[in-house]
């Protein structure tokens, strides 16, 4: 199975990766052509190449963003697949993508959050007041609280770590028993409630 989660910047995408690494899940890692950051590990955070290579690699979905390309590549995933199931963190085109060319072997997550909450844990991990400006401003012109019509499971970040992993453990189960859960949306606070 392939794992894919969106949503919204600060909706906490990063927090869900980290626990499906946790539980020995292998994360597909994107090709970029932008350089490393202090820290960063070749082959672990990305795999960095040129915009030769990067064109010439066949990939399942692709984005440029600030300058450099981003995708992740059809080896990478036949590679990671092979050793079990493996997830994602990616935008919704490059979601599409992956549904487009793998149907029922893609499991889209879509990580809900209300924009007072997005801009809360922004501000807490450091994000520079512009850039929570400019992010915020991308969240509601790109209609992003609407994305989750595409996902398979909506999980509501709202309350605690605890309940968003609870959530993902639902479903998780859902998947592996190949039942359906009583309903692909969320059972946890409605649109309206999350939105106020």
């Amino acid at each position: 199975m392939i794992y894919i989660v969106m949503g919204p910047s600060g909706s906490g995408k990063t927090l869900v990766g980290e626990y499906l690494k946790e539980k020995g899940m292998n994360e597909l890692v994107s090709h970029t052509t932008r350089l490393p950051r202090p820290g960063e590990v070749q082959g672990v955070s990305y795999h960095f190449v040129d915009e030769g290579t990067f064109q010439q690699t066949k990939k399942v979905e692709a984005s440029a963003y600030g300058g450099n390309w981003y995708g992740v590549s059809e080896k990478e995933v036949e590679e990671k697949t092979k050793l079990g199931d493996v997830f994602a963190v990616i935008e919704i085109h490059g979601a599409l993508a992956f549904k487009k060319m793998y149907g029922e072997k893609v499991k889209i997550f879509y990580i809900a959050s209300g924009p007072r909450d997005l801009r809360r844990r922004m501000t807490h991990r450091g994000d520079p007041k512009e850039s929570i400006r400019k992010r915020m401003l991308i969240y509601r012109k790109n209609g992003e609280a609407f994305q989750d019509r595409h996902a398979d499971a909506v999980l509501v970040n709202k309350s605690s770590k605890k309940q968003l992993f609870c959530q993902v453990e639902y479903y998780l189960a859902a998947t592996k028993n190949r039942k359906k859960p009583k309903t692909d949306r969320t059972v946890y606070p409605s649109r309206r409630k999350l939105f106020s």
